[in-house]
């Protein structure tokens, strides 16, 4: 297993929290106190967007005077595994856990053991989830998917008939499903007539989209919009695009990543979907604090009614506002 990081201690600084919780309280605008409490972090897999989640994870742990320590399980559930074994080896108060398949989840808790879990960046099933004790800090992915299909209704409004490419995360991702199934909800209640040309698995990677893409192309067919479920998978389409001399088509992704942003300012990328990475890094901290400290995360903004998600916002962004996340 690869160590990010070694675990960090430092003395309390008191922090504002985004309507949050006071550790073994029950919330309200207090400071979040995490001193004493041990955070252990097993990162799926690293990448640009983890990275900025894991970053602000970071500073939120060691502005509130808890000890963090995050692990790389490299896309290895067996990694992970063991990763939640060492957790409960070392008497960690709280997991934060990046599932590296969302259906391990439950075995990930059996063996947690009595030591809460707050799940992010991949959703496990409600069913496996509890109020206190197991929790998701995130986006609700299926508002991203909407938000592009309705991107797709306004700029073709005059179309009976719209040609669609997707290109998708990995099949085991819980954005993969949630961004794709509302986006093609969104469409099919258009009314409109809707041709999914081309839609294949690019895993959230560059290169691979591209090589799709250039496959893609290779048939001939007609096609409106390319649609990514991240923005790196966008990138890639832009780059077959331009090897292959195709304009004009806009291309779509998520997350509103620097070079995301750049492609739209610079008119290769017609719209992404701002996910805070950031954002969920803040919240999940906060949460762990609360939970690894015995105490609740009601009162914590963006807490669903049923105490098991805390949403943190999506933002559409375009080449009207891209100034505004840069």
């Amino acid at each position: 297993m690869k160590r990010l990081m070694s675990a960090v201690l430092v003395a309390a600084l008191g922090v504002t929290c985004l309507g949050g919780c006071q550790a073994g309280s029950s919330g309200g605008d207090t400071a979040v106190n995490g001193k004493g409490v041990r955070i252990y972090v097993s990162l799926s897999q690293a990448d640009t967007f983890r990275n900025t989640l894991i970053d602000a994870a970071k500073k939120t742990a060691e502005a509130s005077g808890a000890e963090i320590a995050v692990y790389d399980a490299e896309n290895s559930i067996e990694n992970q595994v063991a990763q939640i074994k060492q957790a409960v080896a070392e008497d960690y108060d709280v997991i934060m856990c990046g599932p590296v398949d969302a259906d391990t989840a439950l075995e990930l808790e059996a063996l947690a053991g009595d030591i809460p879990i707050v799940f992010y960046n991949s959703c496990p099933e409600a069913s496996v989830l509890e109020p206190d004790k197991y929790i998701y800090v995130g986006s609700d992915e299926g508002v991203a998917g909407q938000y592009q299909a309705e991107y797709i209704l306004d700029q073709m409004s005059d179309k009976d008939e719209i040609n669609v490419v997707l290109l998708k995360g990995p099949k085991n991702h819980s954005a993969t499903k949630g961004r794709s199934e509302e986006f093609k909800n969104t469409l099919k209640a258009s009314g409109k007539k809707i041709n999914v040309v081309f839609e294949d698995n690019a895993d959230w990677e560059q290169g691979i989209a591209e090589d799709y893409f250039d496959l893609f192309l290779q048939t001939g067919k007609q096609f409106d919009a390319v649609v990514c479920n991240n923005d790196t998978m966008a990138l890639g389409v832009i780059d077959s695009c331009k090897k292959n001399g195709i304009s004009g088509v806009p291309v779509l992704g998520i997350d509103a990543t620097a070079d995301g942003c750049a492609a739209i300012r610079a008119g290769d990328m017609a719209f992404t979907v701002y996910q805070s990475g950031s954002g969920q890094g803040e919240a999940a901290v906060k949460a762990a604090i609360a939970l690894g400290s015995g105490g609740t995360t009601q009162g914590m903004e963006g807490l669903s009614d049923d105490g098991l998600y805390v949403w943190v916002p999506f933002e559409k962004v375009d080449s009207s506002n891209v100034a505004d996340y840069q």
